[in-house]
């Protein structure tokens, strides 16, 4: 071959990859750096040819905060989608210019169906909303919204009646956009930066967000109940974890219905999808929306129960009860009983139960079935001139006053009220003033523990070499528990895997459990490595039994020092506000340092978080006990 042909061979190869990839070299935007989060969706629509950017003394630029207009918008979506531009004699919009780029890409779009339109007129200038852009990509990008009509709508700014409404949910559950704190943000415009990515996820795999949960509609059929919420903005979530998206919030007073109790949490329906609300902050109401009242007797099974919904056998049931077992009566309608078992209120027949309580003058029964049993306890009060009263109320007659010290017994246990009796007088008290006492058995059966192992979620807590003190912590929680439960005790941790209950959560969860005493685990730092040693901590302030934190922090200080061999820093006043808040026995618990190599050495180890579990739980067997 000679050079000529050579040199012509080589010129003609060089003419046709120019030809065919115009735009595969990446174009520099001074504004758009490598690291920038939407840097690769920008380079993935120069590929395509969608956009250039501004060409300013020299120099290119994006421009990526900038909003987006509809003509731009246009432009981009008709080429990332595969489209050409329309050449027409006469403009389908009296403000589009026949002859300009953009009128090209615009009547293209016109032509697919991209944009909505009504006036006659386009508005090429204004910027592209979030819910147009919606439109603009489920048509251009072929998302079918009849795919998702049966999902849920994931935000609390959208309404059914909104135009938008389907394509909204079409790009949510696609992965191409999601809102912020459970909101969408319809009327916000978009910015440059943040359109080149939603086309680049709508026309590719390779940059769509994670597919989000799709909600399921809302069954009314299967409701099992319905609560009324007990405090001010309470957050309804996508998920029963604290760290899941918020779709709303509800104030005090509002009614929601119940779908399914899962551990702390209450399956709710919310604004036609189901959502979840801490079961702290929450009670039960009867069926028609009453508050339920005190109970008037107790009866027990006479065979298996169903639980029903309402008062009659062909209404859903929604439990079933065991042979024996013995229920609180709230209310008696047609021949059905009112009671509550598992934390549910429903409705059982009369007529296969007996009888074995004609009078309790009784609060509700507590979330967890503890209706009134009668106990063989005795009770030392814990405060000084702590009132017995007439009935299980603080708006009861006081019968009497009782001195610091004295022994009382217990007759019976409902949420925070026991019924006691004392030198020949019967009554009832508020069961966080005194200290409870089995007189056989285990010292702890039947006691409410509540166990708080700190921090979670989005909160690691301290953290040294890749350890965090939330996943120490929640180790050594889940096995005291197990020992505490084995022993009899009924044990209700504040979180039990991976998330982040606030301490106004674990406050809340701990008197909506009729806690008795409360143990919160923790684990220390310091700036200097030298640090070490195990510290444990109550609070003293008004009305605080604070002797009872004391021999509590006291026992288990005094087990873990000993077992795990740890340095004694000692028991401590301090007003943390998990203890600070709390009218019975609490303490928080600093089982070592993290910073400090030998603690740290310890806190890692499967064999000194058993030591750890064990010490708190003998700890507190020690304080029932003495």
């Amino acid at each position: 071959m000679n050079q000529k042909l050579i040199t012509l061979v080589v010129a003609i190869f060089l003419a046709c990859t120019l030809a065919v990839t115009p735009t595969s070299a990446k174009v520099v935007f001074e504004d758009v750096a490598k690291t920038d989060d939407t840097y690769d969706e920008i380079q993935y629509l120069i590929s395509l040819g969608a956009i250039k950017g501004y060409q300013e003394k020299g120099k290119t630029y994006y421009k990526p905060n900038m909003s987006v207009t509809r003509a731009q918008a246009a432009k981009m979506v008709v080429i990332s989608a595969g489209g050409q531009p329309l050449t027409v004699s006469q403009s389908s919009y009296t403000d589009l210019k026949v002859g300009t780029e953009f009128s090209t890409y615009v009547e293209r779009a016109k032509t697919l169906g991209y944009f909505q339109t009504t006036s006659g007129k386009f508005y090429p200038n204004d910027a592209l909303t979030r819910e147009e852009m919606s439109y603009v990509l489920t048509k251009a990008f072929n998302i079918n919204p009849d795919d998702f009509k049966d999902y849920g709508m994931p935000f609390n700014d959208i309404s059914s009646s909104n135009t938008y409404a389907s394509y909204i949910k079409a790009v949510y559950y696609s992965g191409i956009a999601k809102g912020s704190n459970g909101n969408y943000m319809p009327k916000s415009s978009v910015t440059r930066a943040q359109f080149a990515s939603f086309i680049a996820r709508a026309n590719s795999d390779k940059y769509r967000l994670p597919l989000p949960q799709k909600f399921e509609k809302v069954d009314t059929t299967k409701v099992i109940g319905l609560i009324s919420v007990t405090t001010d903005a309470l957050n309804v979530r996508t998920e029963p974890d604290a760290t899941s998206n918020i779709l709303g919030k509800v104030n005090t007073g509002g009614k929601l219905s119940v779908y399914a109790i899962k551990g702390s949490w209450l399956k709710v329906s919310y604004q036609g999808q189901y959502a979840y609300i801490s079961k702290s902050y929450a009670k039960f109401l009867e069926q028609d929306g009453n508050t339920i009242g005190t109970a008037t007797k107790s009866v027990t099974a006479n065979q298996t129960l169903n639980l029903y919904y309402k008062p009659n056998s062909s209404s859903k049931t929604i439990g079933s009860i065991n042979n024996g077992t013995k229920l609180s009566v709230y209310k008696e309608i047609d021949g059905y009983y009112l009671t509550m078992y598992n934390g549910l209120p429903g409705y059982i027949v009369k007529s296969s139960t007996t009888v074995v309580q004609t009078s309790t003058p009784s609060t509700p029964s507590d979330t967890h079935g503890n209706s009134g049993t009668v106990t063989s306890t005795i009770a030392k009060v814990t405060v000084g001139g702590l009132n017995m009263r007439e009935t299980a109320s603080a708006d009861g007659k006081v019968l009497k006053s009782l001195a610091k010290g004295t022994t009382i017994t217990v007759q019976s246990i409902s949420g925070y009220w026991a019924k006691v009796s004392v030198g020949g007088v019967t009554g009832y008290v508020n069961k966080s003033y005194v200290k409870l006492i089995n007189q056989s058995g285990s010292s702890i059966k039947n006691r409410i523990i509540i166990l708080d192992p700190g921090h979670g979620g989005k909160d690691p807590g301290t953290v040294k070499e890749g350890n965090t003190e939330k996943a120490i912590v929640i180790k050594v929680g889940n096995l005291v528990r197990k020992k505490l439960e084995a022993a009899g005790a009924k044990v209700y941790m504040t979180r039990t895997g991976d998330t982040y209950p606030t301490l106004e959560e674990r406050v809340a969860y701990t008197k909506n459990n009729f806690g008795e005493i409360y143990v919160s685990i923790h684990v220390n730092s310091a700036t200097s490595s030298s640090a070490k040693g195990t510290e444990t901590y109550y609070n003293i302030s008004t009305d605080d039994q604070y002797e009872e934190d004391q021999k509590l922090a006291k026992y288990i200080n005094n087990e873990i020092v000993a077992n795990a061999n740890m340095k004694d820093r000692g028991v401590k006043n301090m007003g943390y506000y998990v203890i600070k808040n709390m009218i019975i026995p609490s303490v928080l618990v600093e089982l070592g340092f993290i910073t400090n190599t030998e603690d740290r050495q310890k806190l890692i180890s499967d064999k000194y978080v058993e030591i750890y579990a064990q010490s708190i739980y003998k700890g507190i067997v020690d304080y029932y006990g003495n």
